[in-house]
């Protein structure tokens, strides 16, 4: 995986304004570039694991609908679990133990091309979740 360094050049306020930019899109009021998922989709593909992490963590806590919270499960955070998985689960059953969005949003993960293992520990963290993401409408 190429990673492009212009995301380690990224300051805590362009990483903040990434995430308000990405969600006011989905939002259908967007603040920024009308490309912003594609800008995601590159960030998943060319940004180290850990400013992927970074993004996704500040989008989980600026989210305000579970049809935001599948967008983050069915994408940034498939996709690092699916690459990086090994090195993130850990992170990830933490943030999940602490909070309780994140561990919501995690209900959206579909196993993508997760390692046996980090599936099952997503899982693991999907059975405990009290109130998982409702369905989208029209599914």
């Amino acid at each position: 995986m190429v990673i492009d360094r212009q995301w380690a050049q990224l300051t805590p306020l362009d990483w903040d304004w990434f995430a308000d930019a990405w969600l006011s899109e989905l939002r259908g009021k967007p603040l920024g570039p009308d490309d912003m998922s594609q800008r995601v989709v590159f960030m998943n593909f060319t940004a180290a694991p850990s400013e992927q992490w970074l993004f996704i963590r500040l989008a989980v806590a600026k989210a305000e609908s579970d049809d935001e919270l599948g967008s983050i499960a069915a994408g940034p955070m498939e996709h690092l679990l699916g690459w990086h998985g090994e090195a993130y689960i850990g992170h990830v059953e933490k943030e999940a133990a602490a909070n309780e969005t994140f561990a919501r949003m995690l209900t959206g993960v579909w196993q993508y091309r997760m390692a046996a293992e980090v599936w099952r520990r997503v899982q693991e963290i999907q059975a405990r979740v009290q109130r998982p993401l409702r369905e989208p409408a029209g599914n």
